[in-house]
């Protein structure tokens, strides 16, 4: 999950995914398997999909990125069906998520620093993909079941994710044998090359989670807070001046809403595009104060982002997409009142 927010991405830039993100590599010996039928990897997608909305576990994971290794713990539990989650920062600069169902609260006491928020989608981890969905995704990725390797003392099962175009990443996932639960989940460019990798170390899967496991072990006290009084103000455009006049094959605009930014008290428009698997999001700021950054194309791990004026208005176009896929939104993005 990128940030759904740019200003939570220092903040929030320890999301669980769609990508789960190699320690000794060397030691993970790979079985090749013959090509399975699109049954096989239907059936695998659809264990994907249950176990990332039934599942609970425990355990660490690497996030990989940039000739970065970042160490996290996570917490996640699902009881009745909501979700509750905690992640852990356990090298670099002390970070912290908590978040449930609704609301995600971000520690950053090296810098003295809180921030709460609202979540602006109900899931977390690898997209959900309905059956239905495969034949539309299937014109843009082309699916194949790999091997099988040990990840975090447990066998996994890969299936590879290739895309058509290279407007997208493709994806290396690999899904535990027994649950389904993702184990490793690699972003691939069209060179073949990993850019982003998350992967467990170890893992404990249905075990008994307490609720002081869910709590955050940095004290509230002594921080700055930032949104903690905003309401949950989100709604949805319904007479939109902003539109992409012309979009990659296969995206297609899934939410466009108006909401508060947490960190400077500021409305601003949010559009998400996806084709499925991969997901951009275009950010629009009316004319204010001074706005930090500069303009033009930026990058962190598989995360692009870039920003331009248009009709004086700031326009911030990210995602977990190559460099070439945020350009094109933002030169396609017009102002039609």
């Amino acid at each position: 999950m990128y940030p759904e927010n740019p200003a939570m991405a220092g903040a929030g830039r320890i999301h669980m995914p769609r990508s789960l993100k190699i320690i000794a590599c060397a030691l993970v010996a790979f079985v090749v398997m013959p090509i399975a039928k699109a049954a096989d990897v239907e059936e695998w997608l659809m264990r994907i999909n249950e176990a990332a909305a039934s599942r609970s576990f425990v355990g660490n994971f690497v996030y990989v990125h940039d000739n970065q290794i970042e160490a996290m713990h996570v917490v996640r539990r699902i009881r009745n069906g909501m979700l509750q989650e905690r992640l852990y920062a356990l090298n670099g600069d002390a970070r912290e998520v908590v978040r449930d169902e609704d609301r995600v609260w971000c520690f950053i006491p090296d810098r003295n620093l809180g921030v709460h928020d609202y979540r602006q989608s109900s899931e977390s981890g690898f997209p959900r993909i309905m059956s239905e969905d495969l034949e539309t995704l299937s014109r843009n990725y082309r699916f194949e079941m790999g091997g099988t390797a040990r990840i975090a003392g447990r066998m996994a099962q890969q299936i590879r994710v290739m895309p058509a175009d290279r407007f997208r990443y493709g994806y290396d996932l690999w899904a535990d044998s027994e649950t389904g639960l993702l184990l490793r989940s690699d972003l691939v460019n069209d060179s073949g090359q990993s850019v982003e990798q998350y992967m467990f170390v170890n893992i404990e899967i249905d075990g008994e989670i307490s609720d002081h496991e869910l709590e955050s072990v940095t004290s509230r006290e002594n921080l700055v807070w930032y949104g903690m009084d905003l309401p949950n103000m989100s709604a949805e455009v319904e007479s939109p001046v902003w539109r992409v006049q012309s979009l990659p094959a296969g995206y297609r605009l899934s939410k466009h809403i108006r909401r508060m930014n947490p960190m400077k008290l500021e409305e601003e428009e949010h559009m998400v595009f996806t084709d499925g698997l991969s997901s951009v999001s275009i950010f629009i700021k009316a004319p204010g104060e001074k706005q930090s950054g500069m303009a033009g194309l930026s990058r962190m791990g598989a995360v692009h982002a870039y920003r331009e004026t248009v009709a004086d208005h700031w326009i911030t176009v990210m995602g977990e997409v190559p460099a070439r896929t945020v350009e094109h939104l933002a030169k396609a993005i017009v102002h039609q009142p």
